[in-house]
């Protein structure tokens, strides 16, 4: 017995949330011809269960993983999404690319205290964070340690008189 493209396309939208080009590329790994998926796939919009810029914003909403704006949307690039949803779904991210590198730059040194700013900065640059701001965060994370730094040698100095 032969499921048809659209019961195949509803038991994967089911399953999880896809975008409009996984979801094409399911069938035709399945074997549907192109005919059928066109005819699934628009049945699928119609009805609401595929939106590639609902899947764009739950994506981005979603990610867990402290990353750049630049990775996310060549991720979403990636998964199917056109290029201009994308940027938009970032954009329009409850969380912004200041606060996912705050967030970077924390849980880095949390897990290595003793690192330097240049591996830092360029395990940042991995995550798809941009140079410029990742050196502005960097510098401001320097000027609170040395800060920090400063008060405590007072009180040493003020302890030993």
């Amino acid at each position: 017995m032969s499921v048809s493209a659209r019961v195949a396309a509803l038991r994967a939208l089911a399953f999880r949330r896809l975008s409009e080009a996984q979801l094409w590329q399911r069938l035709i790994r399945k074997g549907y011809v192109d005919d059928a998926i066109r005819d699934a796939v628009a049945a699928c919009k119609s009805l609401g269960y595929l939106d590639d810029r609902l899947f764009a914003q739950l994506y981005v909403d979603g990610k867990r993983k402290a990353v750049g704006d630049v990775r996310l949307v060549a991720e979403l690039v990636r998964r199917g999404i056109a290029r201009d949803a994308a940027l938009d779904s970032v954009a329009n991210a409850t969380c912004d690319q200041d606060e996912r590198l705050s967030a970077a730059i924390d849980k880095l040194y949390r897990k290595r205290p003793a690192l330097g700013h240049p591996n830092a900065a360029r395990a940042l640059e991995r995550l798809g964070f941009p140079a410029p701001a990742i050196y502005r965060h960097l510098r401001a994370r320097a000027a609170c340690d040395f800060a920090e730094f400063r008060e405590l040698d007072a009180a040493d100095r003020s302890e030993a008189c």
